[in-house]
C-alpha cells in the first residue's frame, strides 16, 4: 500500500499549456559605414533569413538584441505569425547625430531590443529601462555608444497564464581584453547591471512567473551571477530562480566563480545568451521541459548566420487552484496504482497514484 500522506495532488492538462521562448542576438549592426566594412560577419541584408528561421521554429515568445539597421528584414518574415513590441530605431548616421556622439558625449538613441510573440498571445504592457552604468565608448566593444538596457513586458498567453518577460543586452568585453586581464571595467559594468536588474525584479515580484532572457554577456566562471542575482531572490523564501541551461544540462549545479575558463563561452557548454525564470513558491509555476542551443542557425553551407546561436527553452505550466490541486503536463510513469493500492497498466480516468522513474509518488487526476 502507498501512503497517501506522502503524495502531492496534480492534474494532467492539455498540450496548450506548453510554450517556447527564445533569445537571439541578431547582429544587426550596419555592415558598412562610409564605405568601411565594420561588421564583416554580420548578416546585413540577409537578415530576412534570420526572420525566416525564427518564424519556421514557431517560438511563442522571442527576445532579440542588436536589432539595429535591418529591422524590416528581420520583422517581415515574422509578421504573418507574430506581433511585435517597441523598437527604438536604427543607428542613425546623420551628421548631427555622429557629431553629438563623437564630440558632445551623446549616444545613438536606440537599444536594439525587440520582442515578438505569436498572435494568439496578448501583450498587456511594455516598458523600456536603460542601464545605470555602461563601460567603453570607443573601446571595450563600444557598449556606451548606444543606450543599452532592458524591456519589461507583461503578457497573457493563450492558455490564460500571465507572465512577465524581460529582454536585455548587457555589456560585452573583447576577446583581447579578456585574454590580457583588461576587462575589469566590463565586469564591473555587468555587476552593476545584474544588481539593477535584481532590484527591479525584487520590487515588482508577485504571483506571476517571470522569464528573463537576452544576451547577458555573462559566464558563471567569471561573473558572480549566482551571488548577485539568484541567491538574493531565492533568499526571500517567496520565489525561486532557475537558469534553464544549468537546470537542464548540469542538474541545477551552478559553476563556481573561478572554475574552468573564465573567458571562453562553450568551454563547459555555457554561452553568453541565457534564459532564466522565476517561480513563486506557492501558486502557478513554470516547469522546464527542454533547453536548446540552435546550432542549425546556419546558411546552406553550414556557416553561422551570425556570431550567436539562438537559445530556446520549452516550458509547461503547473497550475494551482483554490483547492490546492496543481496542474502539470503528464509524464510517462514507471508505475500506476489505484487509490486502494492495486497496480494499473496505465493512467485511468479519475484519481491515480503515480510513481515516476526517480521513485517519487503523487496523485494524478485524468479528466
Amino acid at each position: 500500500m502507498i501512503s497517501l500522506l506522502m503524495l502531492s495532488a496534480v492534474s494532467v492538462v492539455a498540450d496548450d499549456d506548453v510554450f517556447t521562448v527564445a533569445t537571439l542576438n541578431v547582429d544587426g549592426l550596419p555592415t558598412h559605414i562610409l564605405g568601411i566594412n565594420i561588421n564583416p560577419d554580420g548578416p546585413g541584408g540577409e537578415t530576412w533569413r534570420t526572420g525566416g528561421y525564427l518564424a519556421q521554429k514557431g517560438y511563442d515568445i522571442i527576445g532579440v538584441q542588436e536589432d539595429f539597421n535591418y529591422d524590416e528584414e528581420l520583422r517581415t518574415p515574422l509578421e504573418m505569425t507574430h506581433n511585435f513590441g517597441e523598437w527604438q530605431g536604427e543607428i542613425d548616421f546623420d551628421f548631427s547625430n555622429v557629431f553629438d556622439v563623437l564630440f558632445r558625449g551623446g549616444r545613438f538613441s536606440t537599444d536594439g531590443l525587440r520582442m515578438f510573440w505569436r498572435k494568439q498571445h496578448i501583450l498587456e504592457s511594455e516598458e523600456t529601462t536603460a542601464w545605470n552604468d555602461s563601460y567603453g565608448k570607443f573601446d571595450h566593444c563600444w557598449d556606451a555608444i548606444v543606450i543599452k538596457g532592458f524591456h519589461r513586458c507583461e503578457m497573457t498567453l493563450s492558455s490564460g497564464l500571465q507572465v512577465v518577460v524581460y529582454d536585455m543586452h548587457m555589456d560585452a568585453s573583447t576577446d583581447f581584453d579578456e585574454a590580457m586581464g583588461n576587462d575589469g571595467g566590463d565586469i564591473d559594468a555587468r555587476r552593476s547591471q545584474w544588481v539593477q536588474l535584481r532590484e527591479e525584479v525584487l520590487a515588482r515580484l508577485d504571483e506571476r512567473p517571470v522569464i528573463l532572457l537576452g544576451d547577458m554577456n555573462s559566464l558563471y566562471p567569471r561573473d558572480s551571477i549566482q551571488a548577485l542575482f539568484i541567491d538574493p531572490i531565492n533568499a526571500t523564501g517567496q520565489h525561486e530562480v532557475s537558469d534553464t541551461w544549468v537546470e537542464y544540462e548540469l542538474g541545477g549545479q551552478y559553476p563556481a566563480v573561478g572554475s574552468g575558463d573564465r573567458n571562453v563561452a562553450y568551454a563547459n557548454g555555457e554561452v553568453l545568451d541565457k534564459i532564466l525564470y522565476i517561480n513563486p513558491v506557492i501558486g502557478t509555476r513554470l516547469k522546464l521541459e527542454a533547453y536548446r542551443l540552435g546550432t542549425d542557425y546556419t546558411y546552406d553551407d553550414g556557416t553561422p548566420m551570425g556570431d550567436h546561436y539562438p537559445v530556446s527553452a520549452t516550458f509547461s505550466i503547473e497550475r494551482e487552484s483554490s483547492s490546492g490541486i496543481s496542474s502539470v503536463r503528464s509524464e510517462s510513469p514507471s508505475a500506476v496504482y489505484s487509490l486502494d493500492g492495486r497496480r494499473q497498466h496505465r493512467l485511468l480516468r479519475g484519481l491515480n497514484i503515480v510513481r515516476d522513474g526517480k521513485g517519487r509518488t503523487r496523485k494524478v487526476i485524468v479528466r
